[in-house]
């Protein structure tokens, strides 16, 4: 193994020491021209999962920030199940380099009002993903958002145990350990129902030892052929997906159906988001779940309820072989697109990377992306812009100062995306744009 992979693989060590090291001599490498960055193209990913929750490949915060640097991306967004915990280290990391940025968090809420509606959560009326996005902050010991954060992480330790529960039972005499087995394949103890099934694949190869024999069982338990066992063990990913749909999702031995209590509320989710100078996103899965169908219901209650920002995964929606269906997605698309622009409602992309196979950025050239990408880039660079004033002088996109000085939506999206494209990822120059007066700060980008 080279010096240069060497230290990649370092940039995925759970001792925080032993990747800042890698990733400090990486730096390095580039100051002196050993590694050359392409320049910054018109492509941003701004849902990044980190392995503070589960990412595919298990890049930390520094090895995604590494890769956006290598593929040239104008800026990078970190984003976790129920945790913070990647905030600090994308922070430093990319004003190390120079990549504009932003940190968050997805969860689920449970909206009372519409218990009846499906939303992102597939067969779970009432239930939706939820994202806050451009974090700058860890919440103080003994807040109110430190509560919900609290809240977040139990919910879903509790949930995991129950899954552990009925599916050791189901898989009996693979069963695992949580603490043992699931949470050592984390960082910070924040377990997925994806590093549960890499924990009961893991425990299978230890029981059943003979390769046959193991796919015997997964072929009983799985209720499949031996024969597509036999070919899904030597392609994980997959594998990995055929036991997580099997076992743990929606009509899975494994399935825990959530109760009211499993999930904050919106509110809640506000406290933690809104309290901590972040900016609430609603998740939009496809326009076909019930409450997805009419985008102007969809957008009417966000603009209610403090929510004026929308995230969308587009690669799912267009890269598709099925000709039909991806014209119908992008109907859908276009719908959602046209309602936000309408209502000056930024939508944030990305590709997610928690699940093998998933892209690290959009295909921003795609002819069937072309109609969106600027909204979706000028998306970005608003969020960028939130970012640099947040940082410096809590002057964010959601602050009451931006609300005061700006409170026309479409003017306030048109200052923070104008200083978002003028402002680099650079301590000092973030530093001094918090020190400017508002008067300033208008004349310049107002």
């Amino acid at each position: 193994m080279n010096d240069l992979k060497n230290l990649e693989v370092k940039l995925d060590s759970f001792d925080w020491n032993t990747r800042r090291d890698a990733f400090l001599k990486l730096i390095d490498m580039v100051k002196k021209g050993k590694i050359l960055f392409p320049p910054p193209a018109p492509r941003i990913n701004l849902h990044f999962h980190t392995f503070f929750s589960f990412n595919a490949y298990g890049y930390s915060p520094l090895h995604i920030i590494w890769k956006a640097k290598e593929l040239g991306l104008s800026m990078a967004g970190s984003v976790d199940f129920d945790v913070l915990d990647a905030i600090n280290e994308f922070q430093w990391g990319s004003l190390e380099v120079g990549l504009p940025f932003s940190s968050g968090i997805e969860t689920r809420i449970y909206l009372s009002q519409f218990s009846d509606l499906e939303f992102s959560s597939p067969n779970e009326p009432g239930v939706a993903y939820y994202m806050g996005n451009g974090f700058t902050r860890l919440p103080e010991k003994g807040s109110e958002a430190e509560n919900v954060l609290s809240f977040l992480k139990q919910v879903a330790q509790k949930r995991n145990l129950k899954i552990i529960e009925k599916v050791n039972q189901y898989l009996n005499p693979v069963q695992v350990d949580y603490h043992k087995d699931v949470l050592s394949l984390t960082p910070s103890n924040n377990p997925t129902e994806r590093h549960i099934v890499i924990a009961y694949v893991q425990k299978a190869e230890t029981v059943f030892t003979d390769k046959d024999k193991r796919a015997l069982f997964w072929s009983e338990r799985l209720e499949e052929e031996i024969s597509m066992i036999s070919q899904l063990l030597q392609d994980p990913p997959n594998f990995f997906d055929k036991v997580r749909l099997k076992l743990m999702k929606y009509g899975g031995v494994g399935y825990v159906k959530p109760d009211v209590g499993d999930f904050p509320s919106q509110e809640q989710a506000n406290k933690l988001i809104l309290n901590l100078g972040a900016l609430p996103s609603f998740c939009w899965l496809s326009g076909y779940p019930s409450g997805e169908k009419d985008p102007k219901f969809m957008l009417d209650f966000c603009l209610a309820n403090q929510i004026e920002t929308i995230f969308i995964i587009p690669d799912r929606i267009w890269d598709i072989e099925n000709e039909i269906k991806r014209g119908s997605n992008l109907k859908n698309l276009y719908m959602i697109t046209q309602e936000c622009q309408k209502r000056s409602v930024p939508i944030f992309v990305g590709t997610e990377l928690n699940k093998y196979g998933q892209k690290l950025v959009d295909d921003f050239d795609s002819k069937y992306l072309d109609p969106f990408t600027s909204y979706f880039l000028e998306s970005a660079w608003l969020l960028w812009g939130h970012m640099v004033l947040e940082l410096s002088s809590r002057r964010g996109y959601n602050s009451s100062w931006a609300k005061e000085t700006l409170p026309d939506r479409r003017k306030r999206n048109t200052f923070f995306a104008l200083l978002g494209k003028n402002i680099p990822a650079d301590r000092e120059v973030i530093k001094k744009i918090g020190e400017k007066s508002t008067p300033d700060l208008i004349k310049e980008f107002g």
